[in-house]
């Protein structure tokens, strides 16, 4: 848990947000993928709210109230909870044809000196 295990002090908590549409439910045709690190879980969090809100209204009727209840409802604060146990969190879905991903890992930045210093992920597109 990332409040349980605190990082050395050369070390601190990020957590490395992705998104990525692919043109189909198959992995191997991506379209577009956007990758960012954010010190604090809300933040992740407030990517993927504020990205899928953009889309809600272009969405099916079963699929924007899918997204909405993730963006208002449990699935947000479910999804915090996790980055704050060290877990990571996401939510998918299809728009337009599109099957759209976003995940969020946390990870450590190693300080040395004055220069951070990330570690490989494994599993980054």
């Amino acid at each position: 848990m990332l409040s349980e295990s605190e990082p050395p002090p050369f070390a601190e908590w990020a957590f490395w947000c992705e998104r990525v549409t692919y043109r189909s439910m198959a992995p191997d045709e991506i379209v577009d993928a956007s990758r960012c690190s954010v010190p604090v879980p809300g933040s992740a969090v407030r990517r993927i709210r504020s990205e899928v809100r953009a889309l809600a209204a272009g969405l099916p009727p079963a699929e924007r109230h899918r997204a909405l209840s993730w963006v208002e409802g449990g699935g947000c604060i479910g999804a915090i909870a996790s980055l704050y146990r060290g877990e990571p969190c996401g939510f998918s879905l299809s728009h337009r044809g599109a099957w759209i991903e976003w995940t969020v890992r946390p990870y450590l930045v190693f300080r040395i000196g004055d220069r951070a210093r990330l570690p490989v992920l494994n599993g980054i597109h």
